[in-house]
């Protein structure tokens, strides 16, 4: 299948039910910016992000075929994707059970090496991406969806499975949550609804 620009989501997704690798393809490329803040929203840690994105791309490949509706692709990409990552999780705290001593603390990045602003730039994104690690999971998520810098609200909100308006305030919520963290304001808290 030749990609041309005016092709869209549906097509792609038909194609692709259909046995079209090359669609597949597509799909996954164009859905990865969302999908790696998603994965990222769900397991809170950069560290396997990239093996559940294989898991994620591989399932997509084998369960394509049961897509029913094309048109609603995103927010059956987001369906499995949120499932994959949520049994990577269960699995890795399992495997954190049986382990006799503390996992071993990620390379430190080398600052002394790096322009004074350069340094500063990348100490703030550590300490929001910290930040938003400590979210709860529905907040950590429509943040991560937010900043990964493609989606609209709509989009966001289909892929979640919640109102636009419910977006937004958790979104509202969570850049609050954040920006708290990161100035060393005390959590504020927010009832789990």
């Amino acid at each position: 299948m030749k990609a041309e620009p005016e092709q869209n989501e549906w097509a792609l997704a038909r194609a692709a039910r259909q046995g079209d690798r090359e669609a597949v393809q597509l799909l996954l490329v164009q859905n990865w910016t969302w999908l790696r803040g998603l994965l990222y929203g769900v397991l809170a840690d950069a560290q396997d992000l990239d093996d559940v994105l294989q898991d994620v791309c591989l399932r997509v490949i084998t369960k394509i075929h049961t897509l029913r509706e094309p048109e609603r692709f995103r927010g059956w990409l987001a369906i499995l994707a949120r499932r994959e990552a949520l049994k990577h999780y269960r699995r890795r705290a399992k495997q954190a059970v049986l382990l006799d001593g503390p996992a071993s603390p990620l390379a430190a990045p080398a600052y002394e090496e790096m322009p004074p602003e350069a340094a500063e730039k990348n100490e703030l994104c550590m300490r929001i991406l910290e930040a938003a690690k400590r979210l709860p999971q529905k907040y950590r998520e429509v943040f991560m969806l937010a900043h990964c810098g493609e989606l609209s609200y709509a989009e966001m909100a289909k892929i979640l499975d919640v109102p636009v308006t419910t977006m937004q305030i958790r979104l509202v919520r969570a850049r609050r949550m954040v920006q708290n963290q990161v100035i060393g304001k005390t959590a504020c808290k927010v009832q789990e609804r």
